[in-house]
């Protein structure tokens, strides 16, 4: 473990692999995390005296049996979820379901052992936390300035012209999981100052100027809470502190003043404007009405995107009527709805426990303060939860390693069994990926039969959590191979991931076939899914005022335009012409 911990903690944030996997930014993660967790299981024997030594010390028994009792509570919520299987492998976006959570925890459980017992271990694993963390930033930063080798910036840009931005994902996918993540990098880096203070004014550096490029306010935030948190414990002096803020704001004021700092007034200038952060307001209150018919086990993990539309209100839906709520993008309501309030109880003593250290380590406290502000104001995802977890790992008391002779069979084979299970896991994914990735390889080229063969292939292996049908199917369809696109959409309709959005692709494509009723079969299942999504509502409208069933047309119709709030005048036009007794366009 005292390689396998650095590793894994350097690898998984920095991993991604563009052209070989389909999501390449995830899978890659998932693959570390359960190769690192099964490999640490299959040495439990070594393991187990620094387990049985931090279970003997006060604090480190009570974080073992909360880590548990989260294991408890994610068993629980995924045997009582309403798409079992699917909270097994989790979503297509973030891959966060039992299988993940659950080798995170094991993961965990080993760290906190190792890092309570052996101090070298968790300054190596710091090292390594700093360095990607530098790595990291160089290229989010690279991101920012225009040089991508690996990645389309068109992914990542929005706006035009003076007010175009750039949110610079680095490696994690999005913006404001790369700055989340940094929070705890920077922690871990200005951990190692007495140690190596090379690698603490190089993350000091750059991670504060990568989070500040993101454009996350979260993280802006969290940075600002964990730099007063941390100013509080070490005290310095009034001399030390005037000539840092004197450094930061001269840096920013160059910037700002430079070509480079366009970009970045442009995304003040967006942030100025949504000063509320999006939907987030009332999003959160439709999702405690969520929770508030689920709070004993939850809905299911990563069963939110399956489980809210019901919930979601027609304000929020008016206010953004073409928008899939993915999440809650707040940690305690992703939790409390996934897992009900034992779990959320479980995540708040967590915390608890790791602010109960802050003087033994100030800097990994004012990581945690800072990084728990961001992800108030973010999803978790594999690579923010693997850093509070790990965080909350490294703020464990020292504890004496625990001599024990004591031999038992059970505590090799178990283990052992959980890690293999692990490890072909990781293998599975990384192979069900990788074909999805061949197959769009061959869309893209134009070869249709062999996407369709590799697809199928893909298919057959990735029969947990949720899988790119969608994509392929309108990938298909816009090849203009419609059974192809109709075999991807039907399996995309059959799992709980974005249904409404498969329900409205499959009745377009039965719309192809000029299958009518399949159409209207299709439009009332999406609207089923997501009562208050206009879309439906509006095509429903056009497809029954082409039969000459106005009145019907009409109820739809009116539906539309209550749902909509304005944001498209097509559809009030609509409207309009069917009350009219027009057939619509």
């Amino acid at each position: 473990m005292g390689i396998l911990l650095p590793v894994t903690l350097a690898l998984l944030p920095l991993l991604i692999l563009p052209s070989v996997v389909f999501y390449y930014d995830i899978t890659p993660k998932v693959a570390v995390l359960l190769f690192g967790a099964g490999l640490g299981l299959f040495w439990f024997e070594d393991n187990r005296r620094a387990l049985i030594s931090l279970w003997n010390g006060k604090h480190g028994r009570w974080f073992l049996l909360l880590l548990t009792a989260q294991l408890g509570s994610l068993l629980l919520s995924t045997a009582t979820s309403q798409h079992p299987w699917f909270s097994v492998g989790g979503s297509a976006w973030r891959r966060f379901g039992l299988l993940s959570q659950g080798a995170l925890v094991f993961f965990t459980l080993l760290a906190a052992a190792h890092f309570a017992t052996n101090r070298k271990v968790l300054r190596r694993s710091l090292q390594a936390v700093a360095y990607s963390g530098c790595l990291m930033s160089l290229y989010g930063i690279a991101q920012y300035l225009g040089w991508d080798p690996l990645l389309p910036a068109s992914s990542y840009l929005a706006g035009e012209g003076v007010y175009e931005i750039v949110r610079p994902p680095s490696t994690l996918g999005h913006a404001g999981y790369f700055a989340t993540y940094l929070l705890f990098a920077l922690a871990a880096a200005l951990a190692c100052f007495q140690s190596h203070r090379k690698l603490a004014w190089c993350g000091s550096v750059l991670m504060p100027a990568a989070i500040l490029l993101s454009g996350t306010r979260a993280a802006l935030l969290g940075l600002a809470v964990g730099a007063v948190f941390l100013l509080l414990l070490r005290r310095p002096s009034l001399r030390t502190l005037g000539i840092l803020s004197l450094c930061a704001v001269t840096a920013l004021a160059l910037l700002l003043l430079s070509p480079a700092g366009g970009k970045l007034l442009a995304r003040a200038k967006w942030s100025a404007d949504d000063a509320k952060g999006g939907a987030r307001l009332l999003l959160w209150r439709d999702a405690l009405h969520l929770a508030g018919d689920h709070l004993l086990v939850g809905t299911g993990l990563e069963t939110f995107g399956a489980s809210f539309p019901r919930y979601q209100s027609v304000e929020l839906a008016r206010a953004y009527p073409d928008f899939y709520h993915e999440s809650p993008h707040n940690i305690l309501l992703d939790t409390l709805t996934s897992q009900g309030a034992p779990g959320l109880l479980v995540l708040i003593a967590l915390c608890a426990i790791g602010f109960r250290h802050t003087r033994a380590n100030p800097e990994l406290a004012a990581g945690l303060a800072a990084l728990l502000v961001s992800l108030q104001f973010t999803s978790f995802t594999l690579a923010t939860a693997f850093a509070l977890l790990v965080l909350l790992s490294a703020l464990q008391p020292e504890t004496p390693l625990l001599a024990t002779n004591s031999k038992n069979l059970v505590w090799k084979v178990v283990p052992a069994l959980i890690g293999a299970c692990l490890i072909l896991a990781g293998m599975r994914v990384m192979l069900a990926d990788s074909s999805f990735q061949r197959a769009k390889a061959a869309l893209d080229a134009g070869r249709i039969s062999e996407a369709m063969a590799e697809y199928l292939s893909a298919g057959a292996s990735a029969n947990l959590g949720g899988r790119p049908d969608l994509y392929f199917s309108r990938r298909f369809s816009a090849a203009h191979r419609l059974q192809e696109a109709l075999t991807a959409g039907v399996q995309a309709a059959a799992g709980p991931e974005d249904r409404p959005n498969a329900f409205y692709n499959l009745a377009a494509l039965h719309s192809a076939a000029n299958d009518a009723p399949a159409v209207e079969a299709d439009l009332l299942a999406a609207i089923d899914a997501s009562p208050q999504w206009f879309k439906p509502h509006w095509t429903l409208a056009r497809l029954l005022a082409t039969q000459g069933r106005f009145e019907a047309a009409n109820r739809e119709a009116g539906r539309a335009v209550e749902l909509d709030g304005g944001k498209h005048p097509e559809v009030t036009l609509t409207r309009d012409r069917i009350r009219s007794g027009q057939k619509p366009y």
